[in-house]
């Protein structure tokens, strides 16, 4: 082994090391959203009834908190240990699928130091949320399935990737799309099973495993309701609020579907997931991207020879494509967190075309000398876009640590008025209750109801957070009249995307 490789692997190990201990040392200590304090009270007490946390449950996440919980008594800060130790351990199965899809040996370790420190995945991996966790197994079941691949009749092989794919679900349920993977591993145990029954037996068995391996966690949730029936029912209600209430989906928020392509795709994954807000990080992102396209362009690059890593790689752009809708139609357009499982494909198809393109160049005769592009070079554009990404995370991360949510600054507000009040709010309500806020509040859902409650008690100041104003303008209830402005609290809308800017008002009879 020469010593450039070398340098590369302990630059990658030494960023992957930095990474993990920033997130560690810069921990949010702060509950920003809804969600977030369900996580942070499961780990008190597990409840579904009572959104702690909130339907599927998200078992294993809570486990893995609830664990580490045990030695500090912070729930929050559990939470965002476990999701860095998680992304920590995914450094495994990137280095490996890597390896395995381009042959570049120990450059391969680029790889996961390019992701981990990809500033929004980074923000996420210190946060209480689930997401970041999904991601981490996301990684193991994608190394899975194709590690499986090669022998798809070997019952460790294949039971791992059904096990990596339970794993994912009782983490993070909304990364169903990504059990597209499961196709091509399938269609290898049927390409090498000749006898038409033995083909069928087999991936009979392929999917009872499976559906038995997700029965192991929803079992455990069916117990902790007391019965089929109430699950049922739960599960359900959630379904139905999700899309038609609250869950911010197609259906729920009223959005012209151009907007919405271009809120997600362009916002979201570009600016927020990809990007981490950050222009330099998406020229830089951009100029090699060109790069390739240009010698692509120039240069006659032949299909991967190894058709497991070329059927594998056309399933993963399925994938994402098949999560990419998911996202667009039934998550939250609001909330850039949703789009981030995206960057996983990615970035990796990402670094495949890298080296699949610089080695076509080592090999050929071209004579255009700005398109000697060598493995050696990619390996320093590499080292040049993770070396950016970790000097403006970095600072992103400390901030995310040290800068207080609008909603906490709300909540200090109205606590310092030491009078009667009433706050009308939507979601910033439950994040009130973490709070334990002092002062009336209430999650306002129509106008006729916010109507009678507010004339219920005259001798209290009525208060608006301009969210509620926005639901009532979608009702038809112009109220600008009866509205006087107060203050506004803002924080980083890359932190809180949807609660990042709190317009207080007063309510005037």
């Amino acid at each position: 082994m020469t010593r450039y490789p070398v340098l590369l692997a302990l630059f990658a190990a030494s960023v992957i090391a930095g990474v993990t201990c920033l997130s560690l040392l810069y921990a949010s200590p702060y509950v920003r959203t809804w969600d977030e304090v369900d996580f942070t009270l499961a780990l008190h007490r597990y409840d579904l009834l009572a959104m702690q946390p909130h339907f599927p449950g998200y078992p294993y996440f809570i486990l893995g908190g609830w664990f580490i919980n045990q030695w500090m008594n912070n729930p929050t800060v559990a939470l965002s240990i476990f999701n860095t130790l998680a992304a920590f351990s995914s450094a495994i199965p990137m280095f490996l699928l890597a390896h395995r899809l381009t042959g570049s040996g120990i450059k391969s370790l680029l790889l996961p130091a390019l992701v981990l420190s990809s500033p929004y995945i980074w923000l996420m991996s210190s946060r209480p949320m689930s997401e970041c966790a999904g991601m981490a197994m996301l990684w193991w079941f994608l190394w899975s399935i194709r590690f499986a691949m090669d022998r798809p009749h070997s019952v460790l092989r294949h039971g791992l990737a059904l096990l990596m794919f339970s794993f994912l679900m009782g983490i993070r349920l909304s990364f169903f799309p990504f059990g597209l993977a499961l196709v091509p591993l399938w269609y290898s145990l049927w390409r090498q099973e000749s006898i038409g029954l033995r083909r069928w037996l087999r991936l009979g068995g392929s999917a009872l495993a499976a559906g038995l391996f997700q029965l192991i966690w929803v079992a455990g949730l069916v117990l902790s309701e007391g019965n089929l029936v109430g699950f049922w029912k739960l599960s359900l209600a959630f379904v139905e609020g999700h899309f038609s209430e609250w869950g911010g989906g197609v259906i729920s928020t009223p959005m012209p579907i151009g907007e919405r392509i271009f809120q997600l795709f362009g916002h979201n994954l570009l600016g927020s997931a990809l990007f981490g807000g950050s222009i330099l990080i998406g020229l830089y992102f951009g100029c090699i991207v060109v790069m390739i396209l240009v010698v692509r362009r120039f240069v006659a690059v032949p299909k991967e020879p190894n058709k497991e890593n070329r059927h594998y790689l056309i399933w993963l752009v399925g994938c994402a494509a098949f999560y990419s809708l998911w996202a667009l139609m039934g998550q939250n357009i609001e909330k850039p967190r949703h789009i981030v499982p995206v960057v996983a494909p990615i970035l990796l198809i990402l670094f495949v075309y890298m080296f699949q393109t610089a080695n076509v160049m080592k090999a050929s005769e071209h004579r255009i000398r700005l398109l000697r592009i060598t493995p050696k070079v990619v390996s320093l554009l590499l080292v040049g876009f993770i070396s950016v990404q970790v000097i403006y995370g970095s600072q992103l991360l400390k901030r995310q640590a040290v800068e207080e949510p609008a909603v906490y600054q709300l909540d200090g507000y109205l606590r310092s008025l030491q009078e009667p009040l009433i706050l009308f709010t939507w979601e910033e309500t439950r994040v009130l209750q973490y709070l334990q806020a002092d002062y009336e509040h209430e999650r306002i859902y129509t106008y006729g109801y916010f109507q009678s409650l507010a004339g219920a008690d005259l001798n209290r100041r009525v208060f608006l957070t301009d969210h509620v104003v926005r639901g009532f303008a979608q009702q038809g209830k112009g109220v600008e009249k009866h509205l006087k402005k107060v203050t506004e609290f803002t924080s980083d809308l890359l932190f809180d995307p949807a609660y990042g800017q709190i317009i207080l008002y007063e309510w005037v009879r």
